[in-house]
């Protein structure tokens, strides 16, 4: 009978981690109950699963990797099938252009590595693991990719059936597409899109390198490697995108713009703006997620404090004047504008909007995007706004001066005007404006409120913990009991429903009324001190000090604080 006995059973009886009538016997039921030995002899209690790993190691030559300690959150998505993991058992670790490197607790069934090898088209590298620990990791993995979707079937009847691609005549670069079998390409970015949303990312970035082709997904407003598809792929990605956005997919050489729409179980929505961009090794294509499910457009739930809010709130009654919002890019500006338009969206008002592009559609609210082939620029839809005998406006961003000169104009005729500025403070905003030339008395008589603002990551409140701060540190970083007098400190941890302890975004702002005494510092040319010694005195938070009231209030970590102020 030993004779029968090959491979792994053969060498466990030979260092005696087990007898010879348990091991024909354990190989029999395996293969009886379509399991690999080893999960049987670990279920079974037969041999203890670490020894059996290092001795599985051994016997394949192949290296063995401690799974816990792990970090699921590198490993590659949407490489290999949801379906294809559970049934054989192996976890996707790694990924390059040319190796998919797996976890697996036995590795003796080549016909699944050529299946999986089949399915990814990549060269597998095998890596052993203990059994049960592999399991734990793997439904980890699984909960990951598919959290918020009841199975794989119902990902690919509402995404591969949905998306809509009305192309009436393919163009030569279709027609080349098309002669090579897309269905596991369209599957990958279909899942990949599902996996996005689930997420709860804002942007995905499909980046090609020499070497490398790179998927990042944009959490919580930091990017995140998510996979690695081979560098074989990138032109057939990149024209799959470009065909679901309505792109021209001949051409290459110049930056293009364009929109998808997906549809989901229920009748849920969600839109896609894409944007191309010629590089080096290919095309970079970047995607925004505009999920209605994930923006709340309630101006009680921007995080801004009472005396914020009613301060915004009193600055949207009013009939005419310029509220202003600053920020760098990807800090809320557009969220905040939103609720405030949404908050005056009524039957008795005409709202008009100029966008680049439209982001959020609002029914009422009459919205127009900028189109320079067509030449629809900022300038020139204010301007035909103006004749439409509007309300209320809001510009997407003040550009140049003439755009600026013609926002100032509706907010000093009649017209509640709200736009956004880049600039990093409400202080700042006054510096730009003068700069690109409007003079101090425009600046004086015209705006009504500032808003300077960031995003910061929320700490989730399933897994945050509570900390202890040296008293002498926290007025060191500007926690006074003055700004806050029982401030409670947390930190992230980490759990299956956030990701690395923070879920979701909270913003803090400065918002600054342009009161009569402001006015009268702005007209007489004031710096940077004069207005911030205003809000001192007025008792108006600057950014740092919001940010340092939502840590005391436990919605976010000193270390996120400290990261934007």
């Amino acid at each position: 009978m030993a004779d029968k006995i090959v491979g792994l059973a053969r060498r466990l009886v030979a260092e005696k981690m087990i007898d010879e009538a348990k091991a024909q016997q354990s190989i029999l039921e395996a293969k009886h109950q379509g399991t690999p030995l080893a999960h049987y002899l670990v279920r079974n209690k037969h041999v203890d699963q670490y020894a059996l790993a290092v001795t599985t190691a051994d016997e394949f030559q192949l290296p063995l990797i401690e799974i816990e300690s792990f970090e699921l959150d590198h490993c590659p998505v949407s490489v290999v099938d949801a379906d294809l993991v559970k049934k054989h058992r192996i976890l996707p670790l790694s990924a390059n252009s040319t190796r998919l490197f797996l976890a697996i607790s036995y590795p003796g069934d080549l016909s699944a590595i050529n299946e999986i090898a089949f399915h990814c088209g990549l060269k597998i590298e095998l890596i052993i693991a203990e059994d049960t620990k592999l399991d734990s990791a793997i439904k980890a993995y699984l909960q990951r990719i598919s959290r918020s979707y009841s199975s794989q079937a119902v990902i690919d009847s509402t995404l591969e059936d949905e998306i809509a691609i009305n192309s009436p005549t393919l163009s030569e670069g279709e027609e080349e597409l098309n002669t090579f079998d897309e269905t596991p390409l369209v599957r990958f970015i279909n899942n990949l899109l599902l996996e996005a949303i689930a997420l709860r990312a804002s942007d995905i970035h499909f980046e090609p390198y020499e070497n490398v082709y790179r998927i990042r997904f944009r959490i919580d407003g930091l990017l995140r490697e998510m996979t690695r598809p081979p560098v074989k792929l990138t032109a057939r990605l990149a024209s799959r995108i470009k065909i679901m956005a309505h792109l021209d997919i001949a051409e290459k050489r110049v930056p293009q713009d364009g929109r998808l729409r997906i549809r989901l179980a229920g009748k849920r929505s969600i839109d896609f703006r894409v944007s191309s961009l010629p590089t080096l090794w290919g095309e970079k294509i970047v995607m925004r997620i505009l999920d209605p499910l994930s923006t709340n457009l309630n101006i009680d739930t921007l995080g801004m404090e009472p005396g914020q809010k009613e301060a915004y709130l009193q600055a949207l009654q009013k009939q005419q004047g310029l509220i202003l919002v600053t920020g760098p890019t990807g800090s809320g500006k557009s969220l905040t504008l939103y609720s405030g338009l949404n908050s005056l969206n009524a039957s008795t008002r005409n709202i008009s909007t100029v966008e680049d592009p439209v982001e959020i559609t609002i029914e009422g609210i009459n919205q127009l995007a900028v189109n320079v082939k067509t030449g629809i620029s900022f300038s020139g839809a204010l301007r035909a706004i103006l004749r439409q005998d509007p309300d209320i406006i809001m510009l997407g961003e003040i550009r140049d001066l003439e755009t600026a000169e013609i926002v100032l104009r509706a907010a000093q005729t009649g017209h509640l005007v709200l736009t956004t500025l880049h600039t990093l403070s409400a202080a700042a905003s006054l510096n730009r404006l003068r700069n690109i030339g409007i003079p101090r008395y425009n600046l004086a008589s015209t705006i009504s409120l500032i808003v300077a603002q960031r995003l910061a990551r929320k700490l989730c409140e399933r897994c945050k913990e509570a900390i202890e701060i040296p008293e002498k540190i926290l007025i060191e970083q500007g926690l006074t009991t003055q700004l806050h007098p029982n401030p409670q400190l947390f930190r992230a941890t980490g759990c299956d429903d956030c990701v690395d302890g923070f879920r979701g975004r909270v913003g803090f702002y400065e918002v600054v009324p342009v009161s009569k005494g402001l006015s009268r510092i702005i007209m007489e040319g004031g710096r940077t001190q004069q207005f911030r010694k205003h809000m001192r005195k007025h008792g108006y938070l600057n950014l740092r000090q919001a940010a340092l009231l939502k840590v005391a209030q436990g919605l976010t970590s000193l270390e996120e604080a400290n990261r934007l102020t």
